[in-house]
């Protein structure tokens, strides 16, 4: 099977998982929005993203350190015991030590929802391990029935919890809780995860490698959070809690394009790592970033277009404000994506120092912009701000990354997108059904004609499958 054949194979097995808990969140919109008012949903929005955040960075990232290092076994899988064991011997008592400091600070200061939060974060950091390390097994199969069923139990107990035993913002945290916990179980159970723990492996050498190889993903970490989670507070303490419900209901919709990214890019990393010393390195990296360009664009573009035919089915009223803000938010999510094909450059060479540096330039330059702009532009100033703040990121590591990896891209590529996306904004914005058909239909030419070679491999691959 050729890199890119696998690459889409691999794709393909991981969306159906990461479909089911990224996109969640949005079909579970309508529930929010009306069981919780713009205050409640923009407080638990800033919880969860403060969560989810910094558990990892907390916990030294070191869930990224067990995928990257259980890559190396798959060809020797004896390593596989000694390489869990000792991340593990790193990772339960900085979780513990995470746990301990939360429960006293939130005694210290009479925060009333301290158990849920610590719940939720345990839930995540053991799924966020238990999840990667099946990657790392190689198992993307089980990788995706665990996202699954943590998707199916999110939905199951959000709609307990909040709508049934009107738990409001403990009750979303529980649910989260819930899913988590019951997706990391299956992985060890199923798996046999546990029969991968010796702790008589003990190798302080490997320990050093490995944290050698996480820690400084942490400052990444905390650039990201910075990115993504400064939004939310310098927007509720410059405006409102309200103001921040809002903007975290636009965040939503362009989340999904992230999510779809999301799914692309952890079959990229695997590929990345895998063939980072193949003899035609720089010619498959250039084909697989100028196709991710090609299909990404569209895809904002087809996202863009297609709120305004969708935006009113998932959102109550009191939300409305925040359709205004969602193209900007989206075009920030493909400079995203764009900085997310060069980490995995920087992944598969372990050069996670340069991932450090460039994400916490970025980050400054995010909080800047935002604090300075919000008093003049308001919420346009938040998402404005993330979106430079990721077109900086991009550019900065398209030069850094050429010490490496020469990707060569299609230049005509970025002018017709730029073109098109101006177009597609400027009906979005004029906000009347005919322009609306018009900015769909452009969309969905730009979709066939960029990636009709695309198009045309994938179904070459489906009918050879069927006629075997």
């Amino acid at each position: 099977m050729s890199k890119q054949s696998d690459l889409i194979k691999n794709t393909a097995i991981l969306a159906v998982g990461k479909v089911a808990t990224q996109f969640i969140g949005f079909l579970l919109l309508p529930l929010y929005t009306l069981f919780l008012t713009p205050t409640e949903y923009g407080f638990v929005d800033l919880l969860t993203t403060y969560i989810t955040l910094l558990i990892p960075a907390l916990t030294l990232q070191l869930e990224m350190a067990s995928f990257r290092f259980l890559i190396e076994t798959r060809k020797d899988e004896s390593l596989r015991p000694k390489i869990v064991s000792n991340i593990l011997y790193l990772f339960m008592p900085l979780l513990a030590a995470t746990i301990l400091i939360v429960a006293t600070l939130g005694v210290m200061f009479g925060f009333s929802y301290t158990m849920p939060v610590i719940l939720a974060g345990f839930a995540i950091a053991n799924a966020n391990i238990c999840l990667q390390i099946a990657r790392g097994l190689g198992s993307n199969k089980q990788f995706a029935i665990a996202s699954i069923i943590i998707g199916a139990t999110t939905a199951i107990t959000a709609i307990w919890f909040i709508a049934v035993a009107d738990l409001k913002i403990n009750g979303m945290l529980y649910s989260i809780a819930t899913a988590n916990i019951t997706g990391a179980l299956y992985l060890i159970v199923k798996m046999r995860l546990y029969c991968y723990v010796k702790f008589g492996l003990r190798d302080k050498m490997l320990q050093r490698e490995i944290l050698g190889y996480s820690t400084p993903l942490v400052p990444n970490g905390v650039a990201w959070w910075v990115i993504s989670a400064s939004d939310r507070t310098i927007i509720t303490l410059m405006i409102s809690v309200a103001a921040n419900g809002i903007y975290a209901v636009s965040s939503k919709y362009a989340a999904i394009f992230s999510s779809l990214f999301g799914i692309f890019s952890m079959s990229w990393t695997e590929s990345a790592s895998l063939h980072i010393d193949s003899k035609d390195r720089d010619q498959f990296f250039s084909s697989v970033s100028n196709s991710a360009i090609r299909l990404f664009g569209a895809l904002g573009l087809g996202l863009i277009a297609a709120i305004p035919f969708i935006f009113s089915w998932f959102v109550n009223d009191s939300f409305a404000e925040s359709y205004i803000y969602i193209p900007i938010l989206v075009i920030g999510a493909f400079f995203n994506a764009v900085v997310g094909l060069y980490s995995a450059v920087y992944v598969a060479k372990r050069l996670t120092k340069q991932v450090m540096h460039t994400s916490l330039i970025a980050a400054g330059l995010n909080i800047v912009l935002t604090i300075g702009l919000i008093p003049f532009f308001g919420l346009y100033a938040a998402a404005g701000a993330t979106a430079a703040a990721f077109l900086a990121m991009a550019i900065f590591r398209h030069y850094d990354v050429k010490k490496y990896v020469v990707i060569t891209y299609e230049k005509y590529v970025f002018i017709i997108l730029a073109a098109l996306y101006a177009i597609v904004m400027a009906l979005y914005y004029m906000d009347n059904l005919g322009a609306s058909i018009s900015a769909l239909l452009i969309a969905l030419g730009a979709t066939y004609f960029l990636n009709r070679r695309e198009f045309g491999r994938i179904s070459s691959m489906i009918l050879g499958r069927i006629k075997k």
